[in-house]
Parts: structure tokens; sequence; C-alpha cells
């Protein structure tokens, strides 16, 4: 079989960028089972930092792909990425399990991450080649590159329900299938050096065997996730979200595990429900409803609400793979609870529902899920809350009762703040005094908190004592005993300001020794990190002491970790590339040297790497902030990340196809109309996006989607944009520098999404999409000039690195890119 160079070229891309995002998700979900949440974030940039390494190494070595090899070259990368995608889903499936802060767990997390690049470099260098062969057509390949990524997401949608391990071996087929393409391309002309059909085929029928292997005998389970012994796993099941484990049932009940760092018991039908704090909103309404449950989960306060004699339950849970459980395996076990004709379960995000729904509630319980082990050594500092928030907490107080309760549970070490978020929210509804409104009591390490917006009368604070007591709950705060200094500053009339605690003496000393050990400002919206308590103040102190950070804030950790190596990456992508110039300089023949010193002077590479460096670091800050806002606008329970990475994708492949027609003379005043472009609706969207995400919660489903459309897509048409007009005029004046400049675009790219999160932690997404303005302003002031006569010159560099024609002597090409022979000709170029 024959296909033309042109589609071989194409169809590979766009395999390659689809098995790249298939297997960026994919591993995020095995990251999040085996390390956490936070090394889910770190998988997350693998595939920039991948395309960087790779587009580094094609300029230093220019040899590795090129005409009259280099489709035949790239049909090796697509099979080698396969091959290392095999090799890192089983290192990661086959390993022992560790513990992350450990000491000794660096060393395998450093291989496992290397491992894990290896793939994306293959990628990025067969991505890096095609770009630098092919630049004419780049507004055509960005646009199948990009479409490939969303084909990637879309099928990581599906793949997931099967197990994050075989979705990753689902990519290493698709990584197969690109070599397929490149394989065919190769065979098109006489010219061109055939790829070796052996190897391409090894690969692709040795991922088939694999995956068709474990459908048929799994053998690619986890062995290093936190689990009971194997012994007493009786369940094991992947969602769309996390890996779920259920134990073996003990004393009447069955613990399940969601992820790393959640858990939520499953109670036998005749088991009575142990008492918890959280029970206490029964204490003052008993059968009094409805009641609402925000995280069904395994259903205990679910029971325990038809314990009290509620008639009217309405019980959310976003996970749909958590009710798949409960009404499957573990129907008959829980009583078949969740189709009990008092139960209303709703499929939905929390906040959402609480924006959406006309009903009011008598009381409103939000437990916890979460690990104390991860609430106190600081894994969860990455994720974010939508319902522990000003604005969050806000929303549950409005779907209240005049005299009903609201209970927000969270480990013991993070109830200041808690309590923060609470006496806030409740001034912010008209209440004068907080203090009068909240009542809290603690066990086994939680903490439950009581809040109404109505004063809680003394018979009220009484019952709710009875009833600690007669658990032997203890109580952490009440009306009466605020316990502590900085909680009686926390529920005071005002919020506390610096001279409010100076005023108080050596009270006020100590209340502010306390709030200078953590942050206790409520959460927003636009900062929506509620487990993450670093004083910006303290922040670089924290990261300086090694020792604390990997013990108690893993997740800060993991993030500098990524930032140290995306920042190390970085520089070395800027000096290694410039010491290989300078090499090649030295042993060019004098005429070769003469044209390319020509065509350097009429673009200065710094200028063009700045400018790709800047897009890169630009998109990668947008790409957070409106990523934000998306996931909570599409209300999708799991796939809410594949359908905004499909819009995000589509839409900035779109923008790039837009510039197909732009000259390489006019490319530099559009590109810079553009950055200039996205800098003011970066400030705009840092004014206005949070309260229009706010706003749009209360929206139906149907305008909810169509506003998160309206968000991301003009940030994505005008990105997408910018790249394939950079690469329109580098390959005018100068395409050896074109792999230079991908590897920097990707590696600032890697590196801002590290700096952003970071930002985000500290200044939160509106300081974000500022520094993302700032970025695309640096863009805007270093657009490479177009000059005239620069595509003879770019040709005549194009012809003598690729060995093909003569420098005197380039093909001809016409001003719009090549003539579609001359893409099936031997060489590309």
């Amino acid at each position: 079989m024959r296909v033309p160079q042109r589609s071989g070229l194409f169809s590979g891309v766009a395999a390659l960028a689809c098995a790249s995002v298939l297997l960026e998700i994919s591993l995020a979900r095995i990251y999040a089972a085996l390390f956490g949440e936070a090394h889910a974030f770190l998988a997350l940039s693998l595939s920039l930092v991948g395309a960087g390494v790779g587009g580094a190494l094609l300029y230093v070595v220019p040899s590795l792909a090129r005409p009259p090899a280099l489709f035949a070259r790239m049909a090796i990368l697509a099979s080698l990425a396969s091959g290392a995608t095999l090799a890192t889903v089983i290192l990661l499936a086959h390993r022992e399990p560790l513990s992350v802060p450990a000491p000794g767990s660096l060393p395998w997390l450093a291989l496992c991450y290397a491992a894990s690049t290896v793939p994306f470099a293959l990628a990025g260098l067969a991505l890096a080649a095609a770009i630098r062969h092919a630049a004419r057509e780049m507004p055509r390949l960005y646009l199948l590159d990009l479409a490939g990524g969303a084909l990637g997401g879309l099928a990581a949608a599906g793949a997931l329900r099967a197990g994050a391990p075989r979705a990753a071996l689902a990519a290493a087929i698709f990584f197969a299938v690109a070599g397929i393409f490149f394989y065919l391309g190769s065979r098109c002309c006489e010219g061109e050096e055939r790829a070796p059909g052996g190897l391409v085929a090894t690969f692709v029928l040795g991922s088939f065997v694999l995956l068709a292997g474990d459908v048929g005998a799994p053998w690619l389970r986890l062995a290093g996730i936190r689990r009971a012994s194997p012994d007493r796993t009786e369940l094991e099941a992947w969602t769309e979200r996390s890996l779920i484990t259920v134990d073996r049932p003990k004393a009447g009940a069955a613990l399940m595990r969601l992820g790393g760092a959640a858990a939520s018991p499953i109670l036998d039908a005749k088991t009575t429900p142990p008492p918890q704090p959280e029970d206490m909103a029964y204490a003052l309404h008993k059968d009094q409803g409805p009641a609402l449950v925000v995280g069904a989960g395994g259903g205990r306060d679910v029971r325990v609400a038809l314990k009290a004699g509620q008639k009217d339950v309405v019980a959310v849970e976003g996970d749909r793979g958590v009710l798949e459980v409960m009404r499957g395996k573990y129907a008959a076990f829980s009583g078949n609870l969740f189709d009990k004709p008092e139960v209303h379960l709703v499929v939905s995000d929390g906040r959402s529902f609480a924006r959406r729904t006309p009903l009011l509630f008598r009381n409103i319980v939000i437990p916890s899920t979460d690990t104390v082990e991860a609430s106190t050594t600081g894994a969860l500092a990455l994720s974010e809350s939508r319902l522990l928030t000003l604005e969050g907490v806000g929303d549950l107080f409005s779907r209240l009762l005049p005299e009903g309760t609201l209970v927000l549970v969270r480990a013991d070490a993070d109830f200041d703040r808690l309590l923060s978020l609470a006496a806030a929210a409740l001034r912010r509804a008209g209440v004068a005094a907080p203090k009068d409104h909240l009542f809290a009591c603690s066990a086994a390490q939680k903490t439950a908190l009581l809040a109404r917006r109505t004063p809680l009368a003394r018979e009220d604070v009484d019952a709710l004592r009875r009833h600690c007591r007669k658990h032997k709950f203890s109580e952490v705060l009440a009306p009466d005993r605020p316990a502590t200094p900085v909680r009686s500053l926390l529920v005071a009339a005002a919020a506390p300001s610096a001279s409010a605690v100076a005023a108080r003496g050596a009270e006020g000393a100590a209340a502010e020794g306390a709030a200078a050990e953590a942050d206790l400002t409520p959460p927003t919206d636009d900062r929506p990190f509620f487990a993450y308590t670093v004083p910006a103040r303290r922040l670089p102190a924290v990261l300086g002491d090694v020792g604390a950070l990997r013990a108690g804030q893993t997740a800060l950790f993991a993030l500098a970790l990524l930032l140290a190596v995306g920042a190390a990456l970085f520089a070395l992508g800027v000096l290694l590339p410039a010491l290989a110039a300078r090499r090649l300089r030295a042993r060019l023949a004098p005429h070769d040297a003469a044209a390319l010193a020509s065509s350097s002077a009429a673009a200065p590479p710094a200028r063009a790497l700045a400018f790709f460096a800047a897009i890169g670091a630009g998109f990668a800050l947008v790409e957070l902030a409106v990523l934000r806002h998306g996931l909570l606008l599409l209300d999708l329970p799991a796939h809410e990340l594949p359908a905004v990475l499909v819009i995000l994708l589509v839409s900035a492949g779109v923008g790039g196809f837009l510039t197909a027609r732009v000259s390489p003379g006019a490319a530099t005043a559009v590109s810079g109309r553009v950055a200039e472009a996205l800098a003011v609706a970066a400030a705009l969207s840092a004014v206005g996006l949070v309260p229009l995400a706010r706003w749009g919660l209360g929206l139906g489903a149907f305008p909810r989607a169509i506003l998160a459309i309206a968000i991301l897509v003009p940030f994505g048409v005008l990105a997408g944009s910018l790249a394939p007009l950079g690469v329109k005029i580098v390959d005018s004046v100068s395409p050896a520098l074109l792999p230079w400049c991908w590897a920097l675009c990707a590696l600032a790219g890697a590196t801002g999404m590290a700096l952003g999160a970071l930002c985000a932690l500290n200044l939160g997404y509106s300081a974000l999409l500022l520094g993302a303005g700032l970025a695309y302003l640096l863009a805007a002031a270093t657009v490479p000039p177009a000059v005239a006569g620069a595509t003879a010159a770019g040709d005549d560099e194009r012809a003598a690195s690729s060995g093909g024609a003569a420098a005197s002597d380039p093909p001809p090409r016409d001003a719009a890119g090549p003539r579609p022979e001359a893409l099936e000709a031997a060489p590309i170029a």
C-alpha cells in the first residue's frame, strides 16, 4: 500500500498527538493512584517536557530526522515511543508500594518520571522533525496535530473506564499506528529511505497483544497503590476519575477507597451507623427535613439522615463510578440504600447543584472523605475546592431555610481555616456576630462545624452540647466558649485586622503568632485552595526547608520539584543548542557560514527564541486559568477535563489554520496584533472572569455549556494562531532555528505550568491571568521581523542543512507553500 507523503505525514502527526494526550491523561490517573493528586498535576506537564527535549535534540543533532531518511526516522521514533510507553506502564504497574514523602522514595520517583518522559520525548522529536521539514504546511499540520490531541481527549473519556493502565496501552497502539503512517509515507518516493517494516510491525502487534492479554487475563493491576492487603481487597474498579478499591467487610462495614487520599465506609444494612460529629444537625431538627448530603460516597451520611427520621433526603455525588459500585456489587449489602423512596440521588457537582436547585433545606451536610494523612501531610494543597470557598459556602447558605443548619467536616488541622471561612460567609450574609451562629465538636481527628444564619438559642446550644457529651465528642467551639484567642478573633463581629490583633495584648500576640504560621484567610473562587495554608510571606522559608517541606507539604514539594526541573531544562534548552550552533558554524564552509550569518542577522535568534518562549509560557498560564472556569461551568461529572481539553485544542487548531493565507511578510504585524489582543483579553479576564463564571453557575446546562465555549474558544483561537505565525516567520529566514524555537516554547510551557500553579496558590487566578498578559506583551515586543527576500535565504539554508539541493540552487516553491507534488517528492523540504 502506498500513500502520498503529505497524507502519511499529516495522519502520522495526528496519531502521535492522539497517543500523547491519551497517555498524558492516563499517566495522570496512574500517578494520582500511586502517589496522590499532586503528582497527577506533574504528569500533565510530561508532554510539554518531552516535546521540549525532543525539539532540542533535533536542533543539536539534525541528522536524527531529515531527508532522505525523514519518514523512516519518524516511523522508528513513533515505534520506539510505543515501546517506551509499554515499558513505562509495566514499570509503574509492578513496582513495590512506597511512601512519597520518605527520602528513599525520591530515586524511585525520579526514575518513574524519567521513564514516563521518554515516550513524549520521542514523539516530540518526530513532531519537531515534521515542523522543521514541512514548515510551509504548518497551519494545516498544526490543525491536525491539535485535532489529533482532541481525539485523544475523547478517547480518554472512554478508555479510562477500562482502567488507566489499559488506556496507556491504547496510547501505545496509537503511537504504533503513527509509525505505520510514516512507514507508508516512506514508500511513496524512490529517493526516500525505506522505514524498517519489521520494527514497525513488531510494536504494532506487540501493543495489541499486550492489551488483548490484559483483557483476557488481567496482569496490569497496580501493585503500588495504597490498599489493604491483597487478600482483603474485594473489589478494584477504575472510573473516569480514579481507582476505587473496596476492602472485605469487617464488623458490618466495608471501606471504599477512592484514589490514594479519600475513603468512605459502606455499612451493612443491619449495622447501626456509628455516631460522628456531623450528625449533630439532627440533634436540633430530629426528623424535620428536607436534608441535603453533598458527597454521598458509601452512603454513611445518607443512612444517618434516614435513621434520624428524615423522609426527604437529596444525595449528591459527582463520581458516577461510586454510584455504580453502590448500586452494583454492594446494593444488597447496603440494603439498596440509594434506591429507597426517601432518597433522591443526583449525579452532579455539589456547587452546581446548589446554584441551580430551587429547593430549600433544613439540613445540609458536607462530609469529608479525605484521609487524615492526606490532610496533615499537605497532599491536598493543589486540589481545588468548589464548595469550600467564600462564594461556595454563600451558595449553600442561600439553600437553607432560616432556621436551617449547614455542617462542614474537615480534619482537626484545618479547623481554624474552616472557622474563618464560615465566619466570613456569615458576615457576607448579613450576620453581625458570627460567634452566636457557630458550634463545633470533634472525634477521630475530624471536626464538624455547624453554622446557621439565625443565632443559636440557649436551648439549641444545650441540645448540641448534650449530643456531644452523650457520644463522647470533644467540644471545640460554642457561642459562649471560643476556646482559643485565634478562634475568638475569627468569629468576632468584624474580620480580624492587624491593628485588632495588636490591641488584644498577649492574647493578640498569641493569635498573631498562630496566624503567621498558617494562612487563615477564607478561600475564594479566585483562589480556591482550601488545603493550602502557607502564607505568601513565609513561602521562601518553607521552600528552603526541604526536610519539612517533604514531610508536611508534599504537594508543594512536588510543585517545587517540577518548577526546579522545568527551569533547569529550560536553561539547558537555551545553552546546549547555542553551544551546538556555535560549533556548527565553526565546521561550515565559508559560503554556508555566510548564509547562516546573513539569515541570523536578518532575524536575530534571540528575538525568535524569546517570542516562542513567551507564547509557550503565556498559553500555559491562560490554559490553567480558563481551564478552571471551564471545568466549573461544564457540569459533566468525570468528563469535564476531556471536554475542556477538546474545546481548547480544537479552537487552537482552528486559530492556527486561519493563518494559512498570511504571508511571511505580514506575519510579523499580525503576530504583534494577536499577542497584544491576548494581553488585553487576559487583563479583562483577570477582572471579570470570576464573577462571570459564578453568574453562569446558576444557568441551565445548555446555556452554561455555551458560556464555557464562549470563554474558551476566543483564547484558543488567538493563542493557537501565534505558533504557526512564528513558524512561518522563522522558516522564511532561518529554518534551522525551528526545532530550537519549538523546544523553548514547550519547555517554557512546562515551567509556566509550575510557576502558574504556584502563583494561583498564593495570589489567585486573576494574578495568573495578569502574568499571562505580561507574557503576551513580551511576545508582542519580540516578534521576529520579516525581511524582504528572506524566503530565498530560508530555502538556501534549508537545502544546505537537509542535505538536498545546493544552497545556490534551492528547489522551486511558491509563496503559499510547496506544491502538492513537492511533498510527494523525495525531500519534503
